[in-house]
């Protein structure tokens, strides 16, 4: 892909989420996984395909809401019912609850996606003209990677409340995507249901482009032969490599995730997929933008910062067997450090011959600088990770990998 075509907005960035991402999963052996039917798959030759949905009473349909668009709001929240989307797979299955009862219910009208890096997360472009461009994450319960992607009420409602705490949080170079709007259909234990992601960053900066942070350092299956996105941003603007990546791409990450984990208790996970540049037309670097908010809460941190904690079955030494200690190494140590900031160094190493430890050393100091109390958080010297098993559900078990915490 040729950085110019960046600005292209939408279509570029869907094809960087779908086929720049070569070399780029490598960092699990389950990477690479997924039961997900080949048509559906982000790398398919399909180039869209259409979202099942119905016309749901109200009164089946929970709603959760972070201050959507207007306009979001009113194309799934009718007068007298809830256009609920399902994604055709899970349509067609057997053995989904309450799929039976949606069976049942009137048709809406299909909405045409086209798949994003994350499989189960789409993007709807070129609808209904007053819509404007939105993701939804879907209910999917199918295996990706390492997890069944089932979209439960307790996944729609952190998500939610984690953009609305989100918004409070005031960083020149921090940004998000909303997950303004969630659904679930159903009563009992097991309602489920779908996300709405809108796709403009807030805070709103009129005229900005955004580059998936794995698109930066992995090929382009379509263009095998075009240098890495971050090679030619480096070119285009004619910086030092080492400062200007360090300084305007790695830096900016840990200065968001440490000030929103220390001020508001939420572990954002940082790895290359949930995390976008934003680029203006000259293509400067102008803010990290940050996505997918089911995450681990500290809720100690946040008690202290006198906040409330109003997430479900997400806080760590409470909801979880693990100390807090080994959560902070898997988002920082691991999701961050292993799973972005080395293909970000590999990229230096390959172009540039850069020094390897003089760029951890850059990092390290401003990981010190960003969390100078990091020591009651963080296992001293060694970091965790997953396990290589999979386990029923998605119960997961965190391991001492024994290899020194190299990024902090």
């Amino acid at each position: 892909m040729k950085l110019d075509d960046v600005l292209h907005g939408n279509d570029a960035f869907v094809f960087m989420e779908r086929y720049v991402d070569e070399a780029a999963r490598t960092y699990s052996p389950f990477a690479g996984k997924s039961e997900v039917a080949p048509e559906y798959q982000p790398r398919s030759e399909r180039p869209s395909f259409e979202l099942v949905t119905v016309c749901a009473p109200g009164t089946q349909v929970s709603v959760f809401e972070a201050d959507p668009v207007t306009r979001l709001r009113q194309y799934y929240v009718r007068p007298e019912s809830v256009l609920f989307a399902v994604h055709p797979e899970i349509w067609s299955s057997s053995g989904i609850d309450h799929l039976d009862e949606l069976h049942g219910l009137p048709r809406g009208n299909p909405i045409r996606v086209a798949p994003t890096a994350s499989t189960r997360t789409v993007f709807v472009a070129g609808g209904e003209q007053e819509v404007p461009a939105h993701f939804l994450k879907l209910h999917y319960p199918r295996r990706i990677s390492r997890f069944n992607r089932r979209l439960r009420r307790k996944n729609i409602h952190n998500s939610v409340e984690g953009s609305r705490d989100l918004e409070q949080v005031r960083r020149d170079r921090f940004a998000y995507l909303p997950d303004s709007l969630g659904f679930t259909y159903g009563g009992g234990d097991n309602p489920w249901g779908f996300l709405v992601r809108e796709a403009v960053p807030r805070p709103y900066q009129g005229e900005r482009f955004l580059i998936p942070y794995f698109a930066l350092y992995a090929g382009d299956l379509k263009h095998a032969g075009h240098p890495p996105l971050l090679v030619q941003l480096i070119e285009r603007l004619g910086v030092e490599p080492m400062s200007f990546v360090v300084d305007e791409i790695m830096v900016p990450v840990l200065d968001c995730w440490a000030a929103v984990v220390r001020e508001r208790g939420i572990l954002l996970e940082c790895h290359a997929q949930n995390v976008l540049l934003e680029i203006d037309r000259d293509f400067r670097p102008r803010r990290v933008v940050h996505r997918d908010f089911d995450v681990w809460v500290d809720a100690e941190a946040r008690r202290r910062a006198g906040l409330d904690v109003p997430f479900i079955g997400t806080c760590i030494e409470i909801d979880t067997p693990y100390p807090k200690e080994q959560h902070y190494s898997l988002t920082y140590d691991r999701f961050m450090g292993r799973e972005l900031f080395d293909y970000l160094l590999e990229v230096l190493k390959r172009f540039y011959t850069a020094d390897a430890d003089r760029v951890r050393h850059q990092v390290v100091e401003a990981f010190h600088r960003r969390f100078p109390d990091s020591d009651c958080c963080f296992p001293a010297q060694t970091t965790f990770y997953f396990s290589n098993e999979l386990l029923p559900g998605n119960d997961f078990r965190l391991i001492d990998t024994k290899e020194a915490p190299e990024w902090r």
